[in-house]
């Protein structure tokens, strides 16, 4: 094998899932920093976006570590030692593929539901998806890893043992399963968000926020199609574009798992822009309150409401509403008692010089 038969996998299994996971983590630190921007603190959601991070980069440190034995190759041109080295990353990689995906998916449905949690059905239904995402990653960690017995053997045929029949069917299974779960997780908000009592224009936003998660799903997809083409004796061959996908897909979901907690931040930035131009417009003051915190006691600190919260404030503002009407009426009501009592006592000042007596004595001439 030559570095020339190799160059383009070793670039592309190289620089794109280290882009990936760089990307990642600026994400996941702005996430956090907004967090403290907003005096948040960190919540169960953090710490579980975190793991999955965590575990993103061993299976991008043995996709890149693949990049190096000969991947996209075949493996009858391989030396004996670069060939199992290649085997046992993509082993590896299947240990921490369905972990990490799991911690991610969980992060994103727990901030789902600490939005979205006042509306009892959501709340059965994403303790029962959270419950299901367990019981998937541990069925797929336990399925590549016991595929083949001893378990070895998938990567060092040099011994005695045997794998399972149907292994490329499994992967497509546990594929098809993730993507499956990546699809409920970006539609089930969608009724509740297009119930809210809310603008058309509000209900487009938030749903284009949450429609990030559509991009993962086209990541798994990708990932699920090139399980067609995966070919479990000649992996070096085989794994090449699967492995690219499983850190793009992982890496995405920490993207758009992140990107939602980063509004106070951005809204924070724009503000502080639209300050700025308006300062440079007109008076000094006047960009001053352009963006402000929400209350603590109605908002949560990062910028979200719950819908229970929305609910309340546009009853709130309805009622403050017709609260400042009435003040308004009351005080056109005071201003005409006001004018008519001003005209009856001029008038009758005015009567009462007309009936002086002294008004009406002729003086002599």
């Amino acid at each position: 094998m030559t570095y020339e038969e190799n160059r383009y996998w070793k670039n592309v299994l190289t620089i794109v899932p280290i882009c990936g996971a760089a990307v990642a983590t600026v994400s996941y630190l702005l996430r956090l920093y907004s967090r403290r921007f907003t005096s948040a603190g960190l919540k169960l959601e953090d710490w579980l976006m975190g793991m999955g991070l965590l575990i993103s980069y061993c299976a991008t440190a043995f996709v890149v570590d693949s990049a190096f034995n000969g991947v996209g190759l075949s493996l009858s041109t391989l030396p004996k030692d670069e060939r199992q080295r290649i085997q046992f990353a993509s082993w590896m990689i299947q240990k921490f593929w369905a972990p990490s995906a799991a911690f991610v998916k969980i992060s994103i449905v727990v901030f789902l539901k600490r939005i979205l949690g006042t509306v009892r059905a959501y709340s059965i239904v994403s303790n029962v998806l959270i419950a299901f995402i367990i019981c998937w990653a541990v069925t797929a960690l336990l399925g590549n890893t016991f595929q083949c017995w001893p378990v070895q053997y998938y990567y060092d045929k040099s011994l005695d043992g045997h794998c399972m029949s149907g292994q490329r069917q499994f992967f497509q299974a546990m594929g098809s399963i993730a993507l499956v779960e990546d699809v409920i997780i970006l539609f089930l908000p969608t009724p509740i968000i297009w119930g809210l009592q809310i603008t058309f224009r509000q209900k487009v936003a938030v749903t284009l926020v949450f429609s990030l998660g559509g991009l993962v799903c086209i990541f798994s997809l990708m990932r699920l199609i090139e399980f067609r083409e995966f070919i479990t004796t000649d992996l070096a061959s085989s794994s090449a574009k699967e492995s690219v996908w499983t850190c793009l897909e992982l890496d995405v979901a920490i993207i758009c798992g992140c990107l939602p907690l980063m509004k106070p931040l951005i809204q924070g930035f724009l503000g502080k822009v639209k300050s700025g131009v308006s300062k440079g417009r007109s008076h000094p003051s006047s960009g001053t309150k352009l963006y402000a915190f929400p209350s603590s006691a109605t908002h949560n600190n990062d910028g979200f409401q719950q819908i229970d919260d929305l609910l309340g404030s546009q009853a709130s503002k309805g009622a403050q509403i017709m609260a400042n009407e009435s003040r308004r009426s009351s005080d056109l009501e005071l201003q005409g008692i006001a004018v008519h009592t001003r005209i009856q006592q001029e008038v009758d000042h005015h009567t009462a010089s007309s009936t002086d007596p002294l008004s009406n004595h002729a003086w002599p001439r």
